[in-house]
């Protein structure tokens, strides 16, 4: 059954390459500034989530810890 299963994704990578390559080519840069990837027509890529953009005190605010800005002490 895993044998199955990695031919079945190895010939997905190969036809998603190709896939990729003729959108590419046929692709109006005007309307679409992001060229294809392979990822974008394979079905067994998993997407991977964005991380999130926080800052230290918004972690903090979120777990429902107060935040303290240390203090910088000026140079001599």
């Amino acid at each position: 059954m895993q044998m199955a299963d990695a031919r079945r994704r190895h010939d997905w990578n190969i036809a998603s390459s190709v896939m990729a390559l003729t959108a590419e080519i046929n692709r109006d840069r005007r309307r679409r500034r992001k060229p294809f990837k392979p990822d974008d027509f394979n079905p067994y890529t998993a997407t991977r989530p964005v991380p999130a953009q926080a800052t230290v005190q918004q972690v903090a605010t979120l777990l429902g810890a107060k935040f303290v800005q240390a203090q910088v002490a000026p140079s001599s």
